[in-house]
């Protein structure tokens, strides 16, 4: 038979462990998140219902297509549960297609619908959502980063488990041939028309934005864009993301608009979701109160603050989302 004592020593032995777990838990919070995020959050991959734009037109009842300007498309997926939007940019000789969708569906024969020029694939960084649907092009042109070079071996892209993520719903990860390595800064020339490759750290460590210096255009993906912001998953930095905002309003006309990865804006009903410089400043803003430790979180984890009426940001704790 135990001992009073003995329970006592299993009880505090128990606690410390508890302790310990807890202590292990929040150190490494955005990889426990990241594996529990979906049975935390069931969700249905596809909406059953039909989707109703405010802008645009469907095709095959599942991609929305949308004209931005002069040869530039938005295609999204608005019954996908994250209502994905990329781009397809269409010069005079080539074409860029900026994210490749989530694979939900094919996004080929839309592309294929809307230019038959030869089409470059380029995706903002490596997520799930935006790499899924690589397999309708089997390459990609990538950012050049020591983080990318990782990945490259044999002529092939292998993205880690933590930066595809595929594993949230189910997704085995893709290995596409890497057909050009893009440096930051690098201008791609269309035939008639020019992108300039941003390197944009924040979200990803390697995410990438292109901007368009006629049109004060910039493809920016999840670095910002309306609803929720996610700064809290493995590899996301304030400090980063902080960097990145400052060089944007530094570099960037003060009329630049940014076509963002999700929609939807406020009021606006499903569209191609975009934002404006002022968004960059009031999100560099929110970012440099809450480096200094003057706005107030709710939720334990991920940290929301708010930015705008347009957005708000989520972020892990200060030890693993410096």
């Amino acid at each position: 038979m135990a001992t009073r004592g003995g329970w006592v020593r299993r009880g505090a032995i128990g606690a410390v462990v508890v302790i310990c777990l807890l202590g292990l838990a929040a150190l490494f919070a955005p990889y426990v998140y990241a594996e529990l995020m979906a049975p935390l959050n069931p969700h249905a991959i596809t909406d059953p219902q039909p989707a109703v734009l405010a802008k645009g037109h469907m095709v095959d009842d599942y991609f929305a297509v949308e004209p931005i300007g002069p040869a530039t498309f938005a295609i999204g997926e608005p019954r996908y549960y994250q209502q994905n939007y990329a781009y397809l940019i269409i010069g005079q000789k080539r074409a860029v297609l900026f994210d490749s969708g989530s694979g939900t569906r094919d996004i080929g024969p839309v592309v294929r619908s809307l230019t038959r020029l030869p089409v470059t694939v380029i995706v903002s960084h490596l997520h799930f959502d935006h790499l899924g649907g690589i397999g309708a092009f089997g390459k990609l042109d990538m950012i050049d980063l020591p983080q990318t070079r990782a990945d490259f071996d044999h002529g092939r892209l292998h993205p880690k488990r933590y930066e595809f993520m595929g594993f949230e719903d189910g997704l085995a990860t893709p290995s596409p041939t890497v057909e050009a390595w893009l440096k930051p800064g690098e201008s791609l020339d269309l035939g008639g028309r020019s992108l300039a490759v941003l390197s944009t750290p924040g979200h990803t460590p390697s995410s990438v934005a292109l901007y368009e210096p006629a049109a004060h255009r910039l493809f920016i993906g999840d670095f910002i864009y309306p609803t929720t912001l996610y700064a809290f998953l493995p590899g996301a930095s304030l400090s980063a993301y902080r960097a990145t905002t400052k060089r944007l309003l530094a570099d960037l006309p003060g009329d630049t608009i940014l076509w963002t990865a999700h929609c939807c804006r406020v009021g606006e009903g499903i569209a191609a979701p975009w934002l404006g410089m002022r968004d960059v400043r009031d999100l560099d803003l929110t970012l440099s109160r809450l480096q200094a430790g003057q706005l107030h979180a709710t939720g334990f984890y991920p940290r929301r603050y708010p930015v705008n009426h347009e957005m708000t940001i989520e972020t892990g704790f200060p030890w693993n989302n410096p």
